[in-house]
């Protein structure tokens, strides 16, 4: 399970142990609270548009995973891309892709989770590969990756990471940058970092950054428990008041409707800027691409219908 970094108050706190690293969840207190916010979420709009929406569990059919454009082969069979490629400082970070076309769907886990080993058996990335081509990888210091710096790391080092590895692994853009939880972080980072290597981003249930997150909360950078070294006090705390501007380009949030923020509208936030926002509200909890992969991949198709568009 993806662990989300930080809180809205120590009221909706609620720390879970875990095997390999400190998971943290917010808790609703009042199930009544959070169903009237789902209600008022799905009349409402964007932080500065209005964003077209869709009410909880509704999806519509994605063509990416119609069986009408599935290829004969498995499109997981077969990797287009696959090993290890250098990022600087001697480091090397692993990646995948499968299929082929553009754009090249990128996907980010959340925190703590190994991207290559998240994603590679899930029918998303399999609907996407008979579309087009898609990667995951693995972030400094998890899965098939090498080991993070030994210092203080914050999201310019993983966007940057992620550019390098994407030029050295010669796996062409545009981008639709996709991430979950704290991955949202790291792609919401990247796009305004290198706007014109994005074509459009998607947010699978990332709430809002928390400006006065306590250090006790979360692992320091040299914790056992924080193998990718982020400050994530200073993490949250920029991306809930200085994130950078994102280039005028789709944007959608998919909010889990048992997720991890106690109010939907909350994460129309990553909408700003956007020219073409929409927020979506699917039944499920916050790893909402396993709990709810056919509404993701509609969400997802229907971008990848967006940005074929020029829209």
């Amino acid at each position: 399970m993806e662990r989300r970094i930080g809180h809205s108050s120590k009221d909706e706190r609620h720390v879970l142990s875990r095997s390999n690293g400190y998971e943290t969840a917010r808790v609703r207190s009042v199930v009544a609270i959070a169903a009237a916010a789902l209600v008022a979420a799905s009349c409402g709009g964007g932080e500065d548009a209005q964003p077209d929406q869709q009410a909880a569990g509704s999806t519509s059919s994605a063509r990416v995973g119609d069986s009408t454009t599935t290829m004969a082969d498995d499109p997981l069979a077969n990797p287009s891309v696959e090993g290890s490629y250098p990022v600087g400082d001697g480091r090397k970070l692993a990646i995948v892709c499968w299929g082929k076309g553009s754009p090249t769907v990128v996907l980010d886990a959340g925190s703590d989770d190994a991207g290559i080993a998240r994603f590679r058996s899930s029918p998303m990335v399999e609907a996407l590969a008979a579309r087009t081509r898609v990667c995951t990888y693995d972030r400094a210091g998890l899965g098939m990756s090498d080991p993070a710096p030994d210092q203080k790391r914050n999201l310019d080092d993983a966007a940057r990471d992620l550019h390098e590895l994407l030029a050295a692994a010669e796996v062409p853009g545009p981008y639709l940058l996709v991430g979950s939880s704290g991955g949202g972080f790291n792609v919401y980072q990247h796009t305004g970092r290198y706007p014109d290597e994005v074509a459009g981003l998607v947010l699978l249930d990332v709430p809002k950054g928390q400006a006065n997150l306590a250090p006790e909360d979360v692992p320091a950078w040299d914790s056992p428990e924080n193998p990718e070294h982020m400050d994530y006090v200073a993490i949250e705390r920029q991306m809930a008041l200085h994130r950078l501007p994102i280039p005028g380009i789709p944007v959608t949030v998919v909010t889990a409707s048992a997720g991890q923020s106690a109010d939907p509208k909350e994460q129309r936030v990553w909408l700003k800027g956007s020219t073409t926002p929409r927020q979506v509200v699917l039944d499920g909890g916050h790893v909402i691409y396993v709990d709810n992969p056919e509404g993701v991949i509609a969400e997802l198709d229907r971008m990848l219908d967006t940005i074929s568009s020029g829209g």
